[in-house]
């Protein structure tokens, strides 16, 4: 029961998480200037080309129109950010590809609707212009990876400005890395029972702080499930609890075998870390590249060797 609790909490995104989250790919997209430019407005890439995140200080205005020169976002002199819910770009943008191409008109013209979305100057959105809207790699245009210049018009302070910036794609990292599950698949295998649990307990620790850092490196906006953090937490949880079994071998092995699915569940659900270049919160981290192949063969290894003794005979001795 605990396992499947924390494996919903797992898949199952918290309220306020995006239905369309950021998600590990090999493209990036970098505002390059501000013109004029305006210290009191920050944009930025999240989620490497994911979400544009725009924080307004206190005392300034931005309008925004949309792709269709429709209003689609405005924040107040107060700090109120807001989003006209009717319009076109707000719909098309409530995911990362949308519904239809920009290019296509809108077949209505409805009146604003406002949607106060926070009240501290910061509002974050898809932006079509800003990254590649297809499920196909894109192809570099130059030696150093761009893809495409964008450029989003707004009004700061009632001043006609201009974002610009460029869509760039990277190397993917090789699936190489998953060769190193294999000496971890051997060392996980040849653990006693009693070594086992301690192991599989620091590859729960590591998943649980790397995926911290993964969801809450991330606005909520932003956030998926916090997938690997859940179930490294849960397989911590399930380690230390063979200390209360220790005089009940088969209770032990269960436990182990638990702690190992509950790993390879966060592997499978964030596998894509490994081979893609950039990795919602953390950026281009060769810590997850290294740390995923890692636990899952340690995983596999540990799993496996609970199973053979639950299901086999009795291992005679075991070292420790």
């Amino acid at each position: 029961m605990l396992l499947l609790t924390f494996g919903f909490i797992a898949v199952v995104p918290p309220s306020g998480a995006s239905a369309d989250p950021a998600e590990p790919g090999n493209t990036e997209s970098i505002v390059e200037s501000i013109t004029p430019p305006n210290p009191a407005v920050k944009i930025d890439i999240v989620g490497g080309d994911a979400f544009v995140r725009m924080r307004v200080e206190r005392g300034h205005t931005v309008e925004m129109n949309g792709y269709y020169d429709e209003p689609f976002v405005r924040v107040d002199a107060n700090g109120d950010a807001f989003v006209n819910v009717a319009s076109q770009t707000h719909e098309l943008s409530r995911t990362r590809y949308g519904a239809t191409s920009i290019d296509d008109k809108p077949t209505s013209t409805a009146d604003p609707v406002w949607r106060r979305e926070s009240t501290n100057g910061t509002v974050l959105w898809h932006d079509h212009r800003v990254h590649w809207m297809s499920t196909a790699a894109p192809r570099a245009t130059d030696e150093s990876g761009l893809v495409q210049q964008w450029t989003i018009p707004m009004k700061i302070d009632g001043v006609a400005t201009v974002v610009a910036g460029g869509l760039y794609v990277r190397d993917a990292p090789g699936t190489w890395w998953w060769i190193l599950a294999i000496p971890a698949l051997v060392i996980g295998f040849v653990l006693s029972r009693r070594s086992a649990p301690r192991e599989l307990a620091a590859g729960g620790a590591v998943f649980a702080v790397t995926g911290a850092f993964m969801f809450w490196g991330l606005p909520t906006q932003a956030r998926g499930a916090p997938g690997m953090f859940a179930l490294g937490v849960l397989a911590v949880i399930i380690s230390v609890a063979t200390a209360v079994f220790s005089h009940r071998d088969e209770i032990v092995d269960a436990l182990v075998a638990s702690a190992a699915v509950a790993l390879l569940m966060a592997v499978v659900i964030e596998r894509e870390t490994v081979t893609n270049k950039f990795v919602p919160g953390l950026g281009d981290s060769i810590v997850v590249r290294l740390t995923v192949p890692l636990v899952a063969g340690l995983a596999v290894g540990a799993g496996a060797r609970a199973l053979k003794r639950l299901v086999g005979k009795p291992e005679v001795a075991e070292s420790v």
